[in-house]
């Protein structure tokens, strides 16, 4: 089930496009959520037909703020302002050819006061593109 698509993300994320990268939530819970992206030919972090190294991390992160922005607006809270405070461990293992679709799974691993802990992964066809530890801070 998509829960969103690239026609409604726009409720759950600020970003808009050229910078976009999240098309779809297939699924999504306080815990842990499922983005989804398919890589364009024509998008502004795309270079030689792949997905570069700051859209492979700029996806992690919006695929965070999807998550947050999704439950805020179904639970009819406005939504917090995020920022990420700390990478940790990232590791790239390839770049994303164009026509392939990124999707990237994010697991809540602590909640301390306005800050988030969480552990994001991308794959595209089961292969891993990028891993790493986020820190996100939440602006009241």
């Amino acid at each position: 089930m998509t829960l969103a698509t690239k026609e409604t993300i726009f409720k759950y994320i600020p970003q808009r496009d050229p910078i976009c990268l999240v098309h779809n939530i297939y699924e999504c819970s306080y815990e842990a959520s499922k983005t989804g992206f398919l890589v364009e030919a024509h998008h502004i972090f795309v270079s030689d037909g792949k997905l570069t190294e700051p859209g492979i991390v700029e996806n992690l992160a919006q695929s965070v703020a999807a998550q947050a922005g999704y439950l805020s607006y179904e639970n009819n809270i406005p939504p917090k302002l995020g920022f990420i405070a700390n990478i940790k461990d990232l590791k790239i293992f390839f770049q994303p050819p164009v026509g392939s679709e990124v999707i990237t799974r994010i697991s809540v691993k602590t909640q301390v006061l306005n800050f988030t802990l969480i552990e994001a992964a991308s794959f595209v066809n089961d292969e891993p593109v990028a891993t790493c530890e986020m820190k996100i801070f939440l602006q009241e």
